[in-house]
């Protein structure tokens, strides 16, 4: 069991490398991505591993931790190089929005652990979903129909070692919060109906913004909305490839911090854009 001290230096990067993957998350629910379309009986059970047997009970522990523990990694074996799991979260994002995560650390790159992680969904003919933060971090993982879960690797470079967040949540309730895009938050103005997804965690309002654009390119789109970012104020980080068909950044105004992604559409053309805010006090 990590100690106060130690939770607090998980919590601080995890909660705020959520926003990223729980917008990922949505964009595959909002467009309805059941991949694969495999029946119940197709699931798949992982071999048994160390975090997968009942472990001896660590002190301070309730029995509802120890069933959110068991319920965020018992989709994933676990990772060869790494420390014990431990939860980090549970239904956070509401009662209606069922979903735990743990996390690990390892010395190994964010890469190997992906790739890792790929090959295991690979191996047992699972179509993988995934997505690279550039070099530091970035997921894969799998849509569960039989469950309507999404079932996730995570992984975060901080100090030296990648940190692990294995999740397990159904996202698609969170699509019945949707709502019209706050004013504050600054779009591209051809951007089709964008909506908006918003909730607390931590002291904290989450926006996650989806909408998309008839035409262009990730890069050409990308270049005019940090124009636009940057003469409303907001500071805008360096650009990163996303996969190979597409590019990210991130922003930040005041106590508010977040990540853009643009994305090649896949069936037609134009670009999709995400936006996520992690958003402290008042709007900026």
């Amino acid at each position: 069991m990590m100690s106060r001290a130690s939770s607090l230096v998980i919590r601080v990067p995890a909660l705020l490398f959520s926003v990223a993957v729980v917008g990922s998350l949505i964009g595959f629910a909002w467009e309805g991505a059941v991949y694969g379309r495999r029946d119940a009986t197709e699931e798949w059970a992982p071999p048994p591993s160390l975090d997968d047997a009942p472990p001896a009970k660590p002190a301070g522990r309730s029995p509802e931790e120890e069933a959110a523990l068991k319920r965020a990694l018992v989709h994933f074996p676990a990772y060869p190089r790494a420390s014990r799991a431990e939860l980090l979260a549970v239904d956070y994002l509401g009662p209606d929005v069922p979903i735990a995560v743990a996390w690990f650390s390892t010395k190994d790159t964010p890469e190997q652990v992906l790739s890792h992680y790929r090959q295991v969904l690979l191996d047992n003919g699972l179509p993988v979903l995934g997505e690279r933060h550039g070099e530091h971090g970035g997921w894969v993982g799998y849509w569960s129909p039989a469950t309507e879960e999404m079932r996730l690797v995570s992984v975060l470079a901080q100090g030296g070692e990648t940190l692990g967040f294995v999740s397990a949540g159904q996202v698609a309730p969170l699509l019945k919060r949707a709502s019209r895009v706050p004013p504050w938050i600054p779009l591209p103005p051809e951007l089709g109906q964008p909506v908006t997804l918003s909730f607390s965690m931590e002291g904290a309002s989450h926006h996650v913004v989806s909408g998309q654009l008839p035409e262009g390119s990730p890069t050409s789109v990308g270049e005019r909305y940090r124009s636009l970012l940057t003469q409303q104020g907001w500071d805008v980080g360096a650009v990163e490839p996303v996969d190979a068909n597409g590019i990210a950044f991130e922003l930040m105004k005041g106590t508010t911090l977040g990540r853009a992604t643009l994305r090649t559409r896949a069936e037609a053309p134009g670009v999709e854009l995400q936006v996520s805010l992690l958003q402290r006090g008042a709007a900026p």
